[in-house]
């Protein structure tokens, strides 16, 4: 019987149709719906500055994202300003949005309980670390995310999550 699921955000549209998938089950089992983030930390600044204009982030995020444009090389969390002097808040604006848009979505459906969580590091070991403390009974992801480029050449998050979880795991296309 499946009682806790969790859905992997990253914003893609692969994501969004797993949302949609994943927030049928939730209703069909009544099951306890836990949506999941990790920190954007590999897009490029400009990726990042079109999800946030597509998306509508706040203005000051928005304005953040756009100074990003003009800054070299990649986005690092961990500290609160990378060697370049980019502000990791950005990142968890831009991850906050995500959850929040779920979690509306979810809640407007009529989803009773709804966790929302957000992670830093490796996506797949995030994503499994999740499923682990949330004792979720299946992980419902996108197949493929906002960087398809890294998966073909490590891999897919969903592939490497499909194969190590303990749990049923759908990868939505």
């Amino acid at each position: 019987m499946i009682k806790n699921i969790l859905c992997a955000l990253d914003g893609s549209s692969h994501a969004e149709k797993a949302l949609a998938l994943a927030i049928e089950m939730a209703l069909k089992f009544d099951a306890r719906l836990v949506l999941f983030h990790v920190l954007l930390r590999n897009l490029d600044a400009e990726e990042i500055r079109r999800f946030s204009e597509i998306e509508g982030l706040t203005p000051e995020s928005l304005a953040e994202v756009r100074r990003l444009q003009n800054v070299d090389g990649r986005i690092e969390v961990g500290h609160p300003y990378d060697a370049k002097g980019i502000p990791s808040s950005t990142l968890v604006d831009v991850g906050n949005h995500i959850l929040n848009a779920a979690r509306a979505d979810a809640e407007e459906k009529g989803v009773a309980s709804i966790a929302t969580v957000m992670g830093d590091g490796d996506p797949a070991a995030r994503v499994l670390a999740c499923a682990k403390l949330e004792q979720v009974d299946c992980i419902v992801m996108g197949s493929r995310g906002l960087t398809d480029v890294q998966a073909l050449l490590q891999g897919s998050v969903s592939r490497k999550v499909s194969n190590r979880a303990d749990c049923t795991t759908i990868a939505v296309r």
